[in-house]
């Protein structure tokens, strides 16, 4: 008889099932903590953010004693929308980690999915919740490291909702049979266009929530027998032929498999903004002090990746979502870095983002792709600026801060979570605070994750 050889689908199903966490090294363990301090962090601005409150409103008058906590708001909601809510948060201000190499973001599927199922089922430890995450993780990234192609669909969601359906089944303790079940019946509800994130809408902080939402709802789906597509990503109709056009390399998902943990890979943002935007940000803020005053300067040339031209380097212009045009706006945020020095979330307020030195400014920054870049990195930004009286100054940056060639470390991280909390004025007990970064510290230790949960409930 001949070997079967076994499908990309079946092998990733068997490195969630199997996966538990003594297969973890320390550095994977590490990360993830890191990143859930990350994302709880920025979820706290996120609660004002635009579109949030209206979320929680809405959720308010569906409320469910049976639910799951929808943060920093003191009500429940079912687990899917709860999710749903909990990532808008830490999504909306474009404040949450990144797979550079794919130009998506991992946690705002995965952690509010794992929570929300935690919630709702049997008693879930540290241990498992870390587990739960790595793999739902590493399913996000290998899925979206495979295609070749520029951004057309938002792949934190159409990636993100395998990602948040492997993280609720492992909380779940589902097995095999249903893990694979949950893939299938969450690529049934696949979804992510990037024709909010080009008109700048507020649905477009929304993507991912649905992601997580429909990761949730499969898992407890497939939980009760209900069954999904097997070949859900290299079927006739499957993600790969369908939203990819079949455009892929099957060797990316596969490759370390099970010894290399894709949550190592990820960054964390030091800047509210599009990733896109970082490295622009970097050598504006390397050259602010070379350059002088701003009104001296006559034109900020950046060269960037065709993709990254496309997305976030048109001409500055205010629409109907002035916070959501300047996050993705290279003009806007380097001209931002240049004359205040600094960007952060204050930055996107709409009185700063009118500012008239800063949009001065930004109608002098000129974004050009350079054909030498591969058309989807998102790394690489050179700057030149050119004065009044035709002094040039030049920068070049490689690798934006917070990627792992570049990391921020453990107290710029602590000082990006306190200073989300102060901006978002919303109160928390010192001991509270404390209480949760011992919690995130000593994870592996926690006996109930519902305790983390608690403190962020509101």
């Amino acid at each position: 008889m001949p070997t079967i050889e076994p499908s990309l689908e079946q092998l990733l199903v068997d490195h969630i099932a199997g996966t538990g966490f003594d297969d973890l090294d320390a550095q994977a363990v590490s990360c993830c903590k890191k990143l859930i301090l990350d994302a709880l962090g920025v979820t706290f601005p996120g609660r004002q953010a635009p579109g949030c409150p209206e979320i929680v409103d809405l959720l308010a008058t569906w409320q469910t004693a049976q639910g799951a906590s929808v943060f920093l708001s003191g009500i429940q909601a079912p687990p899917p929308l709860a999710a749903m809510a909990n990532s808008a948060m830490m999504h909306a201000l474009d404040f949450d980690d990144t797979l550079d190499a794919s130009a998506l973001h991992t946690f705002v599927n995965v952690l509010p999915a794992a929570l929300a199922a935690a919630e709702t089922g049997k008693k879930v430890g540290g241990k498992e919740l870390i587990t739960a995450l790595v793999v739902g993780v590493d399913l996000i990234c290998r899925i979206s490291l495979a295609i070749d192609s520029p951004l057309s669909w938002i792949r934190t969601a159409t990636c993100g909702g395998f990602g948040a359906a492997a993280a609720a089944a492992k909380v779940l303790g589902l097995d095999r049979e249903q893990i694979f079940n949950a893939l299938g019946v969450v690529y049934g509800q696949t979804s992510g266009n990037a024709q909010g994130l080009i008109e700048g809408r507020l649905v477009k902080r929304m993507q991912p929530g649905f992601a997580a939402s429909a990761g949730v709802l499969s898992a407890f789906l497939a939980g009760r027998g209900i069954t999904g597509s097997r070949r859900f990503l290299t079927g006739a109709y499957g993600f790969y032929p369908l939203y990819e056009q079949g455009v892929f390399t099957p060797s990316a998902v596969t490759e370390g498999l099970g010894a290399h943990h894709s949550i190592v890979d990820l960054s964390i943002k030091p800047y509210p903004s599009c990733r896109m935007t970082h490295s622009s940000i970097g050598a504006a803020l390397a050259l602010k002090d070379r350059v002088g005053p701003v009104d001296a300067i006559g034109q900020v040339d950046v060269s960037v990746s065709a993709m990254v031209a496309e997305m976030v380097g048109k001409p500055f212009e205010i629409g109907d979502n002035p916070q959501v045009d300047a996050q993705f706006s290279i003009p806007y945020t380097t001209a931002c870095a240049l004359v205040r020095g600094d960007v952060f979330l204050q930055d996107f307020e709409p009185r700063a983002i009118t500012d008239s030195a800063v949009m001065r400014l930004a109608d002098r920054v000129r974004v050009v792709a350079d054909p030498t870049l591969p058309s989807k990195d998102i790394l690489q930004a050179r700057m030149k600026i050119t004065r009044g009286d035709g002094t040039v100054a030049r920068e070049r940056v490689p690798v934006p801060l917070g990627n792992p060639q570049n990391p921020m470390n453990e107290d710029q991280c602590r000082n990006k979570f306190l200073k989300c909390i102060d901006f978002s004025g919303i109160e928390i007990q010192d001991a509270a605070r404390d209480e949760l970064f011992s919690m995130v510290d000593h994870l592996e230790s926690l006996t109930d994750v519902n305790d983390l949960v608690r403190i962020m409930a509101g």
